[in-house]
């Protein structure tokens, strides 16, 4: 038999996807006038199974992250960490007191957070840098606490994003240096009522304009972004039966926010620092004796980017690519990096915009193809990289943002795929096996939804073309 032949055969061989059964999902009602990008292949053979529009650029949404951690895992491999060092002119003498500044160099660490460091039993990031200058022998600083966020730019926000996200915790500043997620934590509770500030930071006062509910469990609490005093207003109305509650606030300037945190740490242990905090890029330059250093995996910013859909961890991670692979650390930079990694896998790239890293701006582009070609390559590695990148993935019914999804037999623990929404978008982009043991990755993209519709409605969609993905025959 000719290799042709059986090449030939083994094709017959394999099960088709149901296009009718896509289709039929896609002509429904809730899709009248929406645009539609859809692309599925098999990732074995690469053989396209289904398209529509394939090549259309669309807004992604947070599918935009799959680009930003495939990207980062391709371009800095798995094993890579980020690196906060704490540096001075010279070690400190016989009695703990260094000479002149001690400066804290930035490497765009986005990990220094509780949630990512709880596993090591930390609680507090700034802790931990003040246990690490503590265990250097500092004791004294007669200079400056200086903070160098040179690494990447201060365009901490991207001019894309709606001014009615810039107030939450998912859209905080970017920057080299970054603590709690660049957010403060506030604790409001209905007793008083009272609000009052949770993380041990120089600097900032809160500002309790909280009113009595109209009843026990009224919830309807904001807070603003502090001002240029450090001021943090916390608003709004609660009941004196609701508990502590958690509330985040982005900050201003993530640099001096890590330093006022940091400062807190050092006075608590009496460790004095005469000069105060400055802001400097470049410090470093004066500063060539390392006291100290803090490493992050590469691995933990990805899992909780995509498991959890983490703009400010994509975003810090496309801005980070922009300074070691595109050119500067800015959002820019971040771009020039991801589409560098996409033309080495030969995927067109043409009316591709990634403005960022998140998909939080609504001037993202991306096509069906890439995305789907992007899920074959990695999850056709067989490597570190490529595992760290599927462990990412949310899977359905089990963890992430779909945990909550596709929980029936046919599909829990079947469907491994990012998500993602913002107004007028809703995405699925990821791979699903199917029962007959065949792995595919498929791209939906809906975008200009009408508003008649919701989310919700969209993401059921979503779920039942995934539905016929997996059951195919």
């Amino acid at each position: 038999m000719s290799k042709l032949l059986a090449v030939l055969l083994s094709c017959l061989l394999l099960p088709r996807v149901p296009a009718d059964g896509v289709q039929q999902q896609l002509r429904r009602s809730e899709l009248a006038g929406a645009r539609l990008a859809v692309c599925v292949l098999d990732v074995e053979t690469g053989e396209r199974l289904y398209a529509q529009a394939l090549d259309e650029p669309m807004a992604p949404a947070s599918n935009m992250k799959v680009l930003t951690t495939a990207a980062a895992l391709s371009l800095l491999g798995a094993e890579h960490a980020f690196a906060t060092r704490l540096l001075a002119a010279a070690a400190p003498d016989d009695q703990g007191v260094v000479a002149g500044d001690v400066v804290v160099l930035g490497g765009a660490d986005p990990c220094l957070r509780e949630d990512l460091l709880a596993h090591e039993g930390v609680q507090d990031p700034a802790d931990l840098l003040a246990d690490l200058l503590e265990a250097a022998g500092v004791r004294r600083i007669e200079g400056r606490l200086v903070l160098d966020d040179g690494l990447l730019d201060r365009e901490w926000l991207h001019p894309d994003w709606k001014a009615g996200d810039i107030g939450n915790d998912y859209a905080a500043p970017i920057g080299a240096l970054s603590l709690h997620g660049n957010c403060l934590t506030l604790l409001v509770e209905g007793s008083g009522p009272r609000a009052t500030l949770a993380t041990l930071v120089e600097g900032f006062r809160v500002r309790d304009e909280l009113l009595a509910g109209p009843t026990s469990r009224t919830y309807e609490v904001g807070a603003l972004r502090p001002d240029a005093d450090g001021m943090v207003r916390v608003q709004g109305r609660i009941g004196c039966a609701v508990e502590a509650q958690a509330v985040r606030v982005p900050v201003i300037d993530p640099a001096a926010f890590l330093g006022q945190c940091l400062l807190a740490r050092l006075h608590q242990r009496g460790v004095l620092v005469r000069g105060g905090l400055i802001v400097e890029a470049g410090a470093a330059a004066r500063a060539p004796h390392e006291l100290a250093r803090l490493e992050s995996p590469l691995v933990n910013a990805v899992l909780l980017a995509s498991k959890e859909s983490d703009n400010g961890l994509a975003d810090h991670l496309f801005k980070y690519l922009g300074a070691t692979r595109g050119g500067e650390g800015s959002f820019a930079g971040g771009e020039q990096a991801v589409l560098g990694y996409l033309r080495q896998l030969g995927t067109p790239v043409e009316g591709v915009v990634l403005r960022d890293g998140s998909g939080l701006s609504a001037r993202d582009r991306v096509t069906a193809r890439l995305l789907a070609d992007v899920l074959r390559a990695m999850a056709l590695r067989r490597d570190a990289a490529g595992a760290a990148f599927l462990r990412s993935l949310p899977v359905a019914g089990l963890d992430g943002s779909l945990r909550d999804r596709m929980q029936d037999g046919a599909l829990l623990g079947a469907v491994r795929a990012k998500t993602g929404y913002i107004s007028g978008v809703s995405c699925l982009s990821g791979l699903a096996r199917t029962e007959k043991g065949r792995t595919l990755a498929f791209s939906i993209l809906i975008n200009d939804f009408d508003p008649r519709f919701s989310n919700k409605q969209m993401k059921a969609i979503q779920d039942d073309i995934c539905r016929a993905l997996v059951t195919q025959r």
